[in-house]
């Protein structure tokens, strides 16, 4: 398996910041974070989810596969199941990542949309989203609960839903199993 450590995200953020002479304080007010918390990310001690990625791409005016560098590819990608690309989540080898997302379609500037499946585990709080554009999800495997505006919307197997994701929403398993989700996500974040 091809695995981006997110880990290597937070060498990547501090030397973009440094080369744009941003400080920590002036990159908290673009986004909103705080200081703190992205301190913690150049660190490697706390990994953004992928909206928050992207945000963080977004104020230092870089696309987010600048950020995962190992993540860029070709213009044709093709994945096959014994070496999927994968984004893991855990802090060393030993550690089991809780949330693992497999990318399926990668192309940056180039395309028009993300596709990836995100694998989920029950028992966890909801997960917060918020970033521009729209996200088309597939449930594939387990039931979810998405809330968007304060209304939640079951989803089990086969269900799918199409929203704009620039408002907050959360997602949580509600299943006892693991759930996985098929995103397509618009614009591209990598």
């Amino acid at each position: 398996m091809v695995e981006v450590e997110l880990q290597a995200v937070g060498r990547n953020l501090a030397a973009i910041r440094s080369a744009r002479g941003l400080t920590l304080r002036r990159l908290a007010d673009l986004t909103g974070y705080t200081t703190s918390y992205l301190s913690q990310i150049e660190r490697g001690e706390s990994v953004p989810s992928l909206s928050g990625l992207a945000s963080v791409a977004a104020a230092l005016g870089v696309e987010m596969g600048t950020l995962l560098q190992e993540a860029s590819g070709p213009r044709l990608h093709v994945s096959r199941a014994s070496e999927p690309l994968a984004l893991r989540t855990g802090r060393s080898d030993s550690d089991e990542p809780a949330h693992r997302y497999t990318v399926l379609g990668a192309h940056g500037n180039e395309g028009a949309y993300t596709a990836l499946i995100h694998h989920l585990p029950p028992s966890e709080p909801p997960l917060r989203f918020r970033h521009f554009g729209e996200r088309f999800g597939l449930v594939l495997a387990g039931s979810v609960r998405l809330t968007l505006n304060g209304e939640p919307h079951e989803l089990g197997i086969g269900e799918y839903l199409h929203y704009g994701s620039h408002e907050e929403h959360t997602i949580e398993v509600t299943s006892q199993t693991d759930a996985a989700v098929l995103w397509i996500v618009s614009p591209a974040i990598f």
